[in-house]
């Protein structure tokens, strides 16, 4: 698919401990949920595979402070313990090329190599008790255009020739009489996306159950043996230790799927015809609600303002610790910023002030990519 302090050990101690013991507790649905500490990290991805910075928040969404940068890399996920982030990073972007996964420290210290000679990892995150990472992973198919000429016309996407045309024509006479029919083109790359798992204490890399095209979602936090993932016709859940999976939707145009802390939930990024927004389900993939939208006055207003009607996209939403928040990302005001809400989609607004949103300089390109990871 790219103002830091110093951190008092003692404090940050009781902080960790703390944040361990509220991920043990038993927590309640959203709108009800217990209450946790008063401050947690939120680590924010700028761009696929750059600049990665992390800032103070508190449980109530609001009075984010201490933002500072991080390290550079690929979704950026924050540990169950709170103390370290995985990320991803790829040595060139050709399709097909290796990559590497990596821990830091949350304040910025002990950065170091997990695992590499993986084939572009992307979108790692944590199991509930931190031991391993799963993580996506390319498994072959075409991975350069290829161009073909067939007596049938293709069924994938294509890539444009240099006078902008997709297929070409080409009609020949036999000496009999008849005519042939040939079409040309060129067909787009298609790389295979697997699932895997890797050991945190060793790095050893194992392969997971997985169709063609999966592209990594979450872990259950209540049932460790569970992920959920996006495959090619909905949502798909995994049950690791018996390598079965069936679908938890059949929606394709669910993406990203996040638990809730309490498991109690999922909040995925949906494909709205045209633009992206945020929908809640239940764990079980019952009870969908569409948590953003936009107004009808505001798409009149557009118009009468002389500008094309265009919907707000809101996407990549990320749980706040004690479930009572929903942070996400929106291009809303004219450029992408972090926002927050309440489970039910009311109380939105911006997460961040403006001086920081402006220092992120914030990009989502709607290609499975984690922007925002709150623990």
């Amino acid at each position: 698919m790219r103002a830091e302090r110093c951190l008092c050990s003692g404090r940050v101690g009781t902080w960790l401990i703390v944040a361990a013991l509220l991920l043990l507790a038993p927590s309640t649905p959203p709108v009800t949920g217990v209450m946790a500490q008063d401050v947690h990290h939120l680590v924010i991805q700028t761009v696929s595979g750059g600049a990665i910075y992390v800032v103070d928040v508190d449980t109530s969404g609001d009075n984010p402070r201490n933002l500072r940068y991080l390290t550079d890399g690929m979704d950026a996920a924050l540990s169950p313990d709170v103390r370290q982030v995985a990320f991803t990073r790829w040595d060139n972007p050709s399709l097909g090329a290796l990559g590497s996964l990596w821990v830091i420290d949350v304040n910025g210290s002990g950065e170091r190599l997990i695992a590499d000679q993986l084939r572009q990892p992307k979108a790692p995150i944590w199991s509930p008790d931190g031991s391993r990472i799963a993580l996506n992973v390319q498994t072959g198919d075409r991975l350069k255009p290829e161009y073909k000429c067939s007596s049938e016309l293709p069924n994938g996407p294509l890539q444009a020739d240099e006078n902008g045309d997709y297929i070409r024509v080409v009609v020949k006479v036999g000496k009999d009489g008849d005519i042939k029919v040939k079409y040309c083109y060129t067909l787009l790359p298609r790389p295979y996306w697997g699932l895997g798992e890797v050991d945190i204490n060793d790095g050893r890399f194992t392969s997971l159950p997985h169709s063609l095209f999966s592209y990594m979602g979450d872990w259950d936090p209540q049932n460790p043996w569970r992920l959920v993932y996006r495959g090619e016709r909905g949502l798909v859940n995994l049950d690791i230790n018996r390598e079965a999976s069936w679908p938890l939707t059949d929606d394709v145009a669910d993406h990203t799927p996040v638990f809730s802390p309490d498991g109690a939930y999922i909040a995925v990024t949906y494909w709205q015809h045209d633009h992206w927004e945020v929908h809640r389900m239940n764990a079980d993939g019952s009870g969908r609600v569409r948590l953003t939208e936009t107004s009808l006055r505001e798409l009149a207003d557009q118009r009468l303002s002389g500008k094309e009607p265009r919907s707000w996209n809101n996407a990549a939403p990320a749980w706040s610790p004690d479930g009572r928040r929903i942070a996400f990302v929106t291009d809303r005001t004219g450029r992408w910023e972090v926002w927050v809400m309440n489970p039910d989609g009311s109380d939105q607004h911006p997460l961040l002030s403006q001086e920081m949103q402006a220092q992120l300089n914030l990009q989502y390109f709607g290609v499975d990519e984690r922007v925002l990871s709150w623990r």
